[in-house]
């Protein structure tokens, strides 16, 4: 029979399936070593192309609880301007002001004609205007005054004409920076961003749980480039935007231990994102480009336990963290 295969001495043979086996672990090991160069350098795309700060988490400092008349109830968010804290104390329908070391200024009420108006979210703008967003039963309103507590004005000061202005169906969290009011709305699923003076700049999402969609936004905070950080609470995650509200990113999960409901978010001197998580009853700290760095806080009512913590407020020039500890009725302080 004619054969087509060529005859060669055993050892020979030997000889090529040795090569024949180097050549292919060859192949095996150079392609494993592309992949994990590829997995790797795309990581560090979708995270923060920079190596993450050494940072320790915050320490735990002291709380703010107030006593008799001032004594916080269910206090949901909070803002820090010029050494004081502005504290929504929802449940008792009014803003509480503090010292930063805890001593009670004064308060403003929220009544009105018999009404329990409840605050949802604060911030203070530029010029030390506070902007309260508040639900009293079916209405919803951005509530502005000035630091003595004298109301102001609806925002904006025209919202009954301004064709401009897009009623929140339901404004929670507020931030405000530059010359620009952020908003995140739970009831429209979306984000809108308006100028002080009441303009729709832009508005962006809807609900679902795509990229780029919401459930239940609550934080909100921009960066110093204009990004905007959205905490997406029912999707348990962060989202990042540019300023015109395209999509730019996700935040990742710091390992097993993952976003639950994040709400509050605010940034440190550092440039830090802490985000506050109600479930989990922590906050959490990453880079800008969503590395995860640490977290601090644990369920309890002693020395740094927290109860549904909602919002955070950061004072960057003495470092001091608070926390609107809700069902703790108080504010707890990290440093």
């Amino acid at each position: 029979m004619l054969s087509l295969s060529r005859k060669y001495p055993q050892g020979v043979n030997d000889i090529n399936r040795r090569l024949f086996a180097i050549i292919i672990l060859l192949i095996t090991l150079l392609g494993s070593a592309g992949i994990l160069y590829y997995s790797v350098a795309n990581v560090a795309e979708d995270t923060d192309p920079k190596p993450a700060p050494k940072s320790n988490a915050p320490a735990f400092d002291s709380t703010i609880a107030g006593k008799n008349e001032a004594q916080l109830s269910g206090p949901l968010n909070l803002a820090v301007s010029d050494g004081l804290l502005f504290i929504a104390d929802t449940e008792n329908h009014r803003l509480a002001i503090y010292s930063q070391t805890g001593s009670y200024k004064h308060m403003i009420d929220l009544q009105a004609e018999n009404i329990a108006i409840k605050p949802l979210g604060i911030t203070v703008d530029k010029k030390r205007r506070l902007y309260v967003s508040v639900s009293q039963g079916s209405d919803n309103a951005i509530l502005v005054f000035d630091r003595s507590g004298r109301f102001l004005h609806r925002f904006p000061e025209d919202a009954g004409n301004s064709g401009s202005f897009i009623t929140p169906g339901k404004a929670m969290a507020l931030f405000a920076s530059g010359d620009k009011l952020y908003v995140t709305d739970i009831v429209d699923h979306d984000i809108k961003v308006y100028s002080l003076e009441g303009d729709l700049i832009t508005r962006f999402g809807r609900p679902g749980s795509a990229k780029g969609e919401f459930l239940y936004p609550n934080g909100i905070v921009a960066d110093e480039s204009g990004k905007i950080f959205v905490s997406d609470s029912n999707n348990a995650r962060v989202q990042v935007f540019a300023a015109n509200g395209e999509f730019l990113r996700l935040f990742a999960q710091p390992g097993n231990d993952a976003l639950a409901l994040p709400r509050g978010m605010a940034f440190d001197s550092k440039g830090r994102l802490h985000v506050v998580d109600t479930l989990k009853h922590k906050v959490f700290v990453f880079t800008t480009g969503g590395r995860f760095l640490n977290s601090y806080g644990k369920f309890g009512t002693g020395n740094g336990g927290l109860s549904y913590p909602n919002g955070i407020a950061i004072d960057v020039t003495s470092g001091k963290i608070f926390i609107a500890d809700k069902t703790n009725n108080r504010v707890s302080v990290w440093k």
